[in-house]
């Protein structure tokens, strides 16, 4: 089975090639150039890479959030157009559990923390020992200073720090002995994750039709924040 997986729940956009639960093609990008600018040149890189037409793409998965509400419907949409005239299986994906994948094999707690703006992250817990991952908490979004105060009560764990609010974490946390930051290979949201979480739900039979991708924001978009704050009276926005 080959999966072709996206990312662009932040400002990097990954794409990755899964064949039989091993990467054989990835390629990223941190260039800040817009995703619909930069999403299908990196597809197309990942398939001639791997000496692949996507018409020998098995299945679609795509990052669904949480993440930038653009660089979401981007990908989503980009997942669905290109799952849809063959009805590929499609797996969504969250976006920190997909990084929390990335992690296999070591031991210790991996916490995501995407930026979320106004002191908040977006952000999940989850404990790996080797090939097992247990998720401690579901998908959030927590103030920096709150998410803090956890982490620095784990006293008897390693905490790897990744994604793009690593380093703001890490200067919250007084820079903890035991709470440490992704090596920078490991530390943006890849594709890579995403598309091994597929090939493993896939194979469990967890997977849907295109139609079935939305995206997990956690929070309202700023321009729906913003009307529901005018319609609420509120001056401050």
């Amino acid at each position: 089975m080959k999966i072709l997986a996206i990312e662009c729940s932040a400002t990097p956009v990954s794409a990755a090639i899964i064949s039989d639960g091993e990467i054989i093609s990835y390629s990223f990008s941190n260039i800040k150039l817009t995703h619909s600018q930069t999403l299908f040149p990196i597809i197309e890189s990942v398939l001639s890479a791997a000496r692949l037409s996507f018409q020998d793409i098995d299945a679609v998965s795509v990052a669904t959030g949480p993440g930038s509400f653009t660089g979401l419907r981007i990908g989503i949409a980009s997942a669905k157009g290109l799952a849809e005239p063959k009805k590929l299986k499609c797996v969504g994906v969250s976006t920190l559990l997909s990084a929390a994948y990335m992690f296999l094999g070591e031991n210790a707690i991996i916490c995501p923390v995407i930026d979320a703006r106004c002191s908040q992250v977006y952000n999940a817990l989850f404990e790996v020992n080797g090939a097992a991952l247990t998720r401690l908490c579901e998908d959030r979004a927590i103030m920096i200073d709150d998410l803090a105060g956890e982490l620095k009560s784990i006293k008897d764990k390693r905490i790897i720090l990744c994604c793009d609010a690593a380093e703001t974490v890490l200067k919250a946390c007084n820079y903890e002995k035991n709470i440490t930051l992704a090596t920078p290979a490991l530390r943006q949201q890849s594709a890579a994750g995403v598309g091994i979480y597929a090939y493993k739900a896939i194979k469990e039979g967890r997977f849907s039709d295109c139609d079935e991708l939305n995206p997990i924001y956690l929070k309202l978009p700023q321009a729906e924040r913003e009307l529901k704050a005018k319609q609420e009276g509120k001056v401050n926005l």
